[in-house]
């Protein structure tokens, strides 16, 4: 394989307009490039891993795999669970706990030991992807060792505790242990006039606490950046760096194949939806809209393709769309039989309004089916999701963009063919690539730090490389 490390620095290393820079001269592109290691070791944190499956999991299955066909080697630092195997040297796993919602597990709080084992795998490159307790180790680490910082804001953290309406007392109380572990200062919250105000204060607070040491932030798409007011960096060193991911291939007979199995008829319009089928992820709209829907397609079905955390909630919004007879939940799939799925389908519906950049979205487009978002910010800034149709968030009109594709299946096709050709040019291996470049400019803005914001406050016992 051919590495072009030059041209995914010329599409991601680039200052965001209207920002301001630490330096009056910006190092170029093609400097960048050529300066880039020839392998890298990193050491990437999540608090979710397998067998609970979200973009999070998918973006670093993708990128440790097409990092390791380069030549570099990943570990990833997730929590244990009792399905993981134990012996796979390219898993770190940390003790956990389920916290009973959505497959989540928590894992324990950072500890020196933790850091001593991560530091005998030898990495030179820090990557936290979630804000949680590993989240906080991988920056704990970073500190620690003294290493470049990378870290991924892959979530709209403000929307998910909107969503869940998360207690502004318990969002203090953990970033209050988060400072206390990082040795910073007591953190202070400015007055706001409301409880959605101050919520959103606290986590802008964390936010700037957990980024304040990063080399380099990486976001999905500019949408978050819209959506989160901007991050606590200056932003040169912000980076735009939309993950591609890859879709399994089914054999043709796929799409008879999976409506046979889930009770879907060969001539009966299908509508699919992948994801966790939960409230940040516009699952009211859905449900409403397909109601719509059904007064004008009444064979048409709904197949939701995830995790249901909240049964209860779920089958009330069915019940009052009255739709439960047309709908299918197939529950949590493997990517085979998701890919399935979407060969299955005729128009893929995605109205959150929450999300970065929506791989399902380009999962959806490299199977050839068109999309409908809900999202303008997620449609205008994510690379695949420009190729799909944007729609209104209102159940109504929401509904009556789904009843035209499914009706023009010219349009349909014209659509998906558009989706799949602008899918195939952002690519697992060009991610790895340009994650390659952004890797090595973290590791030169570490290397010229100061020495006393560097130094090396702890060192393994007996190091020695694991893998």
């Amino acid at each position: 394989m051919v590495i072009r490390p030059l041209e995914s620095a010329r599409r991601v290393l680039r200052p965001l307009r209207g920002a301001r820079s630490t330096s009056s001269t910006t190092q170029a592109p093609a400097e960048v490039a050529a300066q880039a290691p020839p392998t890298l070791r990193v050491a990437h944190f999540s608090d979710t891993w397998l067998p609970r499956r979200d973009g999070i999991v998918t973006v670093l299955q993708t990128l440790a795999g097409a990092m390791d066909a380069l030549g570099h080697s990943s570990l990833l630092v997730v929590p244990r669970h009792p399905d993981l195997p134990k012996d796979d040297k390219n898993l770190l796993q940390i003790p956990s706990v389920p916290i009973g919602i959505a497959q989540f597990r928590i894992a324990q709080w950072p500890r020196s030991k933790h850091v001593e084992k991560i530091a005998h795998w030898l990495p030179n490159v820090v990557h936290v992807h979630t804000p949680g307790p590993i989240g906080l180790l991988g920056i704990f680490t970073a500190r620690r060792l003294g290493l470049p910082l990378v870290l991924h804001y892959h979530t709209d953290l403000p929307a998910y505790a909107d969503a869940y309406r998360l207690p502004t007392s318990v969002l203090k109380a953990v970033m209050g242990c988060y400072a206390m572990r990082l040795s910073a200062p007591k953190l202070k919250y400015e007055k706001q006039p409301n409880k959605d105000e101050r919520r959103r204060s606290v986590i802008d607070t964390g936010t700037a606490l957990l980024f304040a040491d990063a080399d380099a932030v990486l976001v999905p798409t500019p949408a978050i950046l819209n959506r989160c007011g901007g991050l606590p960096l200056l932003a040169d060193r912000i980076y735009i760096a939309p993950a591609g991911v890859g879709l399994p291939e089914v054999p043709a007979a796929s799409r008879s194949a999976f409506r046979h199995e889930h009770g879907v008829g060969l001539d009966e319009p299908m509508v699919l939806f992948v994801g966790r089928v939960n409230r940040e992820k516009g699952i009211d709209t859905l449900t409403e809209a397909f109601g719509h829907v059904l007064k004008k397609v009444p064979t048409a079905r709904l197949v939701m393709v995830g995790a249901v955390y909240e049964k209860g909630w779920v089958k009330s919004l069915l019940d009052k769309a009255g739709i439960a007879e047309r709908t299918v939940l197939t529950g949590q799939l493997s990517p085979d039989e998701v890919a399935r799925a979407y060969a299955a389908a005729d128009v893929f519906a995605f109205p959150s309004m929450t999300d970065t950049q929506g791989l399902v979205v380009q999962e959806a487009a490299l199977a050839g089916l068109p999309s409908l978002l809900a999202d303008p910010a997620l449609h205008a800034s994510s690379p695949i999701a420009a190729a799909g149709v944007l729609a209104s968030s209102d159940p109504a009109e929401y509904g009556q963009a789904l009843t035209e594709l499914l009706t023009d299946p010219e349009r349909r096709m014209a659509l998906g063919q558009a989706a799949r050709d602008l899918a195939r040019t952002n690519t697992p291996d060009e991610f790895a690539e340009l994650m390659t470049t952004v890797y090595g400019r973290a590791v030169r803005r570490a290397a010229s730090a100061t020495r006393e914001s560097r130094r090396r406050r702890f060192r393994p016992s007996k190091a020695k490389l694991i893998a």
